[in-house]
């Protein structure tokens, strides 16, 4: 294992707050900012209803996990919502028992289903982790409580992957005599069954995890923050594993104070951009973020807020390189906390910052790219004194090297299955009227990289498997062009 990084306040610092707002308005003019708001959807309900993570899903729509007393048979239930692309809900269910299930996180699985995690207490006499598998319309398929899991919690949207290996892994924290608090990986198989999990942090002060995902050579990332390792009363913490759980580095960021990550990203440059809140660099609470490389090693730190507190939930690299940020904020807005979405360029600088709310209390959750390019992310918004789920879609960006589509009237379709995928993936297509075609691969950068089909075709719907021979693990855009109409689609190759 490689030594721990400890990161200060030597390191490369950007400190942005509200006073700033002339430096932050000269920005505007060398980046397009912030994407426009094309519409938000409240999902309400008879009591409240917290968002606890938002995902885009493959069909072009998204689907919302929230901690509901609205809805369910018990006093909190796991509540889920799908939406088509326009923010329209399709169906939703609940989830659990009697008493308490608390919905932590939520991911589409590589059937089109979803996996959610839950902290439950509906089935045991302790507090467990329960796994729920539901199938594409949200019927359950299975259920799973881990084992070892009593005493243990989740924390953070983000605590749940698909592995490579078709199976899940979780993250998570719990007391583990005679330590405090320490990071646990739980992993199972496709069914839930499980087969083993393992502990990460210090011996004899608190450590926890919040989130993990799979990186692009492999292996997994998992973030939380520890009082175990640092300078720091609290440190921001990253740890590298590799399949089966055994760490490959560390990396601790923080100042003088209590430093946290709640969700962390891989990035195309193969490092990582992970987001949290801060109290080591200003007075109060701030958004905090910092972007290591593939290594772990801090590139640099940024911290934003103002006079008083901020804490960040979600990133995303847009497709121009820069990274878009949700939170929450109590310096700006018109209530007491609102929703914060902030854009930063590749080194740190925040080059635009807006806030979405009421008068009351609205907060921020995770941030996705949809399969046109639009953004979507996921909140919680007050009305009536309550919290009702929320999700606010944005403007698609434009890409650097690709056409985007010139024509809003659909006459072509583009659909891909699995996605992600590992080798291979079907590609569905129907187009209006008979004519030549390109279907074709590009990378984040803008550059082509595999020809699937180029040629004359029928009017009508036509599927093409897809074999990849060479390309590394990533993100790409399948492009289907017909004279000048462009349909692109992100997809992941695992």
């Amino acid at each position: 294992m490689k030594k721990n990084y400890k990161h200060g306040r030597h390191l490369m610092l950007k400190r942005m707050f509200s006073i700033a707002f002339l430096s932050l308005m000269a920005f505007h003019s060398f980046s397009q900012g912030i994407p426009d708001l094309l519409w938000e959807k409240v999902y309400p309900g008879n009591g409240t209803d917290i968002t606890r993570q938002l995902i885009s899903t493959n069909d072009g729509g998204y689907a919302i996990i929230s901690e509901s007393d609205s809805y369910g048979p018990g006093i909190i239930s796991a509540y889920l919502i799908k939406c088509d692309s326009l923010g329209n809900s399709e169906w939703s269910k609940c989830y659990g028992g009697s008493t308490f299930d608390f919905p932590r996180g939520i991911i589409q699985t590589t059937d089109n289903g979803f996996l959610i995690a839950t902290y439950s207490n509906s089935f045991t006499t302790d507090m467990i982790i329960r796994l729920i598998k539901v199938n594409e319309i949200g019927d359950t398929l299975w259920t799973s409580i881990l084992p070892n899991s009593n005493g243990c919690n989740l924390t953070l949207a983000g605590c749940l992957t698909q592995t490579f290996d078709g199976g899940y892994m979780v993250a998570a924290y719990g007391w583990r005599p005679p330590n405090n608090n320490q990071i646990v990986i739980f992993k199972t198989d496709n069914e839930g069954n499980y087969e083993w999990f393992k502990e990460y942090g210090g011996s004899t002060n608190d450590d926890y995890g919040a989130c993990i995902k799979p990186t692009l050579d492999g292996n997994y990332i998992l973030a939380g923050y520890t009082y175990s390792f640092g300078s720091g009363l609290c440190d921001g913490y990253l740890i590298k594993i590799d399949p089966n759980g055994d760490t490959l580095w560390t990396s601790v960021v923080g100042g003088s104070s209590y430093d946290s990550f709640h969700f962390v990203q891989p990035t195309s440059d193969g490092g990582y951009i992970a987001v949290g809140s801060t109290q080591s660099y200003g007075n109060k609470e701030q958004g905090f973020t910092v972007k290591v490389d593939s290594k772990g090693k801090v590139e640099w730190i940024s911290a934003q807020g103002g006079n008083q507190n901020e804490g960040f939930e979600g990133v995303v690299e847009t497709l121009n390189h820069e990274y878009l940020i949700t939170g929450n904020t109590s310096s700006y807005g018109n209530g007491q906390h609102d929703f914060i979405i902030v854009l930063m360029d590749d080194q740190g600088n925040m080059l635009d910052m807006k806030t979405y709310g009421t008068n009351g209390d609205d907060f921020g959750s995770t941030i996705e790219i949809m399969t046109d390019n639009r953004y979507i992310a996921g909140g919680s918004k007050t009305k009536n004194n309550s919290l009702d789920s929320w999700a606010l879609c944005f403007k698609a960006d434009s890409i650097v090297g690709i056409d985007l589509p010139r024509s809003s009237q659909t006459v072509i379709s583009l659909e891909i299955s699995p996605n992600p995928f590992y080798n291979q993936a079907n590609i569905d297509i129907f187009v209006h009227s008979s004519g030549m075609i390109s279907l074709n691969l590009f990378d984040m950068n803008g550059v082509k990289v595999d020809e699937i089909f180029d040629g004359y075709i029928s009017a009508g719907a036509h599927s093409f498997q897809y074999k990849n021979a060479s390309l590394s693990r990533g993100i790409y855009f399948c492009q289907l062009k017909i004279e000048n109409q462009i349909v692109i689609k992100k997809v992941i190759l695992l």
